[in-house]
């Protein structure tokens, strides 16, 4: 499917009607700041829509022209969010932009697919100072027939949704996200077009009351004709301002609150773990040269790792992450592998104590170890970009990294010149050995 185009018609009437007004009975509305963008979401009846089903939803975003652009979104958060961006075209009317909220703190690109059934509805436009769009995700139960069904000896070629919610569609609280950028108008109807981030005060996580959005008709319950709106004198869905005509619980601060302590807490206990601690305890092995001291270490920085671990997934939880990006799976396994070490560890403890000399699985657990911190750092680098970290930032967590990988190769080398290798509670006793025996008499 195409991207949407917006239709000629703007929100004034013809035929000398008077402009069709809003209606807001059965909807369920949200404004997040007075006098600027308001929501506002309607369930038409028998639309099966929810969590793991596509259906029918009409829902309405509107904004004085101040505003560059508006966002709603459908879910919890931006990462994996089915998001709707509606910005002025230049022609007096508007353009609405499905989106898909990929993996977070990217720009969200346009999703052809997700805009099939897609439709702006009477309403929509620019009139005066305020934009709206007015928008229906029309659902066709019959959407096999895109598979080749014939019915009379016709193939039908219609298109439904792929609208979804993340709740269900009678809950009393589903999530939703928006966000706006104020600026100087798009003026394009191009669906992909590029926007620009929105400021870090500029967005709301909330909740939605889907039981007071149960439309008695599926049809566009944004607007009706002054004459039959005359004795309701309904008030706009847009200007739903003030606590008491909104359905919408703003989850914002709560959850930035939360979601925050643990992106710091599990931020600094893993780049700790991973870029200065389980290296040291590496090093400590070519200093020290006590493998007890090593091995206590190193189990002290496994159980903070999986502290780490544990704090990520909270954070994961929080953001709607968890499984949905290479940080959080990559990272699930680093852990895992790393719990094989200790293992391999005494595997050559007891193999060295036997022989006097690395085996194999001497070899083995030293460079998987290696391998396992070089996997650990690079997926540090993925979690800052995933946490949308500054520039600066990324730099001083690289050149730290790179210090301590030079620190270490160095030692490995200057000890590999130097004294024979130190086994796992034998390397002395084989060094005293060979001493004995060559100070003997013969």
């Amino acid at each position: 499917l195409s991207p949407y185009s917006p239709p000629t018609a703007t929100a004034t009437a013809t035929n000398g009607q008077s402009p069709p007004v809003p209606l807001t009975s059965s909807l369920a509305t949200y404004a997040p700041i007075s006098s600027g963008p308001s929501y506002s979401v309607g369930i038409p009846p028998n639309s099966p829509i929810s969590t793991s089903s596509p259906g029918g939803i009409y829902f309405s975003l509107s904004a004085p022209t101040s505003y560059q652009w508006i966002g709603l979104g459908i879910g919890k958060q931006m990462a994996g969010a089915t998001i709707f961006v509606m910005y002025a075209d230049g022609n007096g009317n508007v353009t609405i932009s499905g989106r898909d909220g990929g993996q977070g703190h990217v720009e969200p690109e346009l999703d052809s697919t997700l805009m099939a059934g897609v439709t702006l509805l009477e309403g929509s436009g620019v009139n005066g100072s305020v934009m709206t769009a007015n928008v229906h995700c029309k659902y066709l139960p019959m959407r096999a027939a895109r598979a080749g069904y014939f019915i009379n000896a016709h193939l039908l070629t219609i298109s439904g949704t792929t609208c979804t919610l993340s709740s269900t569609s009678s809950s009393s609280s589903s999530p939703w996200i928006a966000a706006w950028r104020s600026g100087a108008a798009l003026n394009t109807n191009d669906a992909g077009t590029g926007i620009d981030q929105h400021g870090d005060d500029d967005y709301r996580q909330f909740t939605l009351d889907l039981t007071k959005a149960s439309l008695t008709t599926d049809s566009n319950p944004f607007v009706v004709s002054s004459s039959s709106a005359s004795a309701s004198s309904p008030e706009s869905s847009g200007s739903a301002s003030s606590s008491s005509s909104s359905s919408g619980s703003d989850t914002t601060e709560s959850s930035k609150s939360k979601s925050e302590t643990f992106d710091k807490a599990h931020g600094i206990v893993m780049g700790l773990v991973v870029v200065i601690l389980f290296p040291a305890g590496a090093i400590l092995m070519r200093t020290v040269r006590s493998p007890w001291i090593h091995a206590g270490v190193q189990l002290f920085n496994l159980a903070l790792l999986i502290a780490g671990l544990a704090l990520g997934v909270k954070l994961a939880q929080y953001t709607d992450q968890l499984w949905t990006n290479t940080h959080t799976r990559f990272g699930v396994a680093i852990v895992a592998l790393f719990l094989l070490q200790p293992f391999l560890g005494l595997a050559h403890h007891f193999l060295y104590q036997k022989s006097q000399a690395r085996t194999p699985v001497s070899h083995l657990h030293i460079w998987y170890g290696r391998a396992l911190m070089l996997l650990a750092i690079i997926n540090g680098g993925l979690g800052l970009q995933l946490a949308g970290n500054t520039t600066s930032g990324e730099i001083v967590y690289g050149v730290l990294a790179g210090v301590v990988a030079v620190v270490y190769v160095v030692l490995v080398v200057v000890r590999r010149q130097g004294t024979p290798s130190v086994g796992f509670g034998g390397g002395r006793r084989a060094v005293r050995k060979a001493e004995v025996e060559s100070a003997s008499p013969r």
